[in-house]
């Protein structure tokens, strides 16, 4: 029984993959040097969100939905944004990004970029990432981080990157820099001197080394840059401040900050950690080279760490239940962490060689629910939304 279960699983992935290799889109779709779309307004509005789009098969509970999120996250999430970042939107084995292209597409969406298609014979599938642009996307480059551990291993993990241009019509051109990534995910009770938890430092540690070759390269001064996804650190420190309350609150036992979420802070930004933090033994301290200015928008303009993923309802009689059950597993039940970010770099912003000023505003989690479906959100995390105000103010 045990044989013939593995057989039929094989052989659907195989099904699955074959007709894929049938319908697949290119990973990046990149502006041609006659392209022009100019934005209708000065703001441009970024989503993103782990969309926990797996491949085949795989599921938590009774269903994963996937066809069905995809379609309700094209019609009715979508079309609210400009540039929308993706993690877990995986191609492997599966139809369901190209069809997000197509339908993307058709929403004004004609530039994207994502991780790079992966084979059988890769013993790998495709890191999930995803970014899809209503304005022309002038350069990529992306990263791969070394394998994870555990089921991290098997999809390529990394970061991509798009310079994406943002134009008013009849104005002067700006480009915003937009990255996006997935890291290490930790399973169960983390523990910050485990393994997993420096391989996710160590690929941050990867990704600020990334930051500090493209931007170089690709920025000029005054333009603003955004770092996004899942980082897979919880940056909430889960200690309860009120003895009365049984439960853990969103917002008022959300304000100070775990060791890792500092210590992600740290290495994202060039300063590096202790390396006592990981434990006795650990030498390494991610420091980077150059030091660069990065602002965690949801903690700034909140003034906490907001729940991204395993939150809680409390009903009227004080019973605390979890938020999303149809998704997530039952391990991953009311955990409240806070993985979800997008980062602002942008410290030389009155010195934009064409007087366009970029500023962050309406930072914020969004939970994307969707009422009347079998499934009570598009995701088990929520996503992050912003949104970039330009302006031509005097120097």
């Amino acid at each position: 029984m045990y044989l013939t279960s593995v057989f039929v699983v094989l052989l659907s992935i195989f099904g699955a993959y074959h007709l894929n290799m049938l319908s697949t889109s290119p990973n990046v779709q990149l502006a041609t040097t006659t392209a022009t779309a100019f934005m209708k307004t000065p703001r441009l509005r970024i989503l993103t969100q782990n969309m926990f789009m797996r491949p085949p098969l795989i599921k938590n509970n009774k269903s994963d939905w996937k066809d069905a999120r995809l379609d309700y996250f094209i019609e009715h999430i979508l079309p609210n944004y400009d540039v929308v970042c993706l993690q877990e939107m995986f191609e492997f084995a599966s139809s369901r990004r190209s069809r997000l292209f197509a339908a993307a597409e058709k929403l004004g969406f004609a530039f994207y970029v994502a991780s790079e298609r992966q084979y059988v014979w890769s013993a790998a599938i495709d890191g999930g990432l995803v970014i899809l642009s209503r304005f022309p996307i002038v350069a990529h480059e992306s990263l791969v981080y070394r394998r994870g551990m555990g089921p991290d291993w098997i999809p390529k993990k990394g970061v991509e990157y798009a310079k994406i241009a943002a134009q008013m019509e009849g104005g002067e051109a700006t480009y915003v820099h937009v990255f996006t990534t997935h890291t290490q995910a930790s399973y169960g009770e983390v523990v910050i001197t485990q393994p997993d938890v420096k391989r996710r430092l160590a690929q941050l540690f990867e990704f600020h080394e990334f930051v500090e070759r493209v931007l170089p390269a690709h920025r000029d001064s005054g333009e603003p840059v955004v770092l996004t996804g899942d980082f897979n650190v919880d940056s909430r420190n889960h200690v309860l401040t009120d003895p009365k309350i049984a439960y853990e609150r969103d917002v008022e036992d959300g304000v100070q900050t775990s060791d890792e979420g500092a210590g992600m802070m740290s290495v994202l930004q060039g300063h590096g950690i202790d390396p006592q933090l990981l434990g006795p033994d650990n030498k390494d301290t991610f420091k980077g080279k150059t030091v660069i200015e990065l602002h965690d928008t949801l903690r700034e303009r909140l003034g906490y760490h907001p729940v991204t993923f395993g939150n809680i309802m409390v009903d009227s009689d004080g019973t605390v239940r979890p938020r999303e059950t149809v998704l997530t597993t039952h391990q991953d039940n009311m955990v409240m962490h806070s993985i979800d970010y997008v980062m602002w770099h942008n410290p030389d912003a009155d010195s934009q060689k064409h007087n366009i000023v970029a500023k962050i505003v309406d930072v914020g989690v969004t939970p994307n629910f969707t009422p009347g479906q079998q499934f009570t959100q598009i995701s088990d995390h929520y996503g992050v939304s912003a949104e970039i105000h330009f302006s031509t103010e005097q120097k």
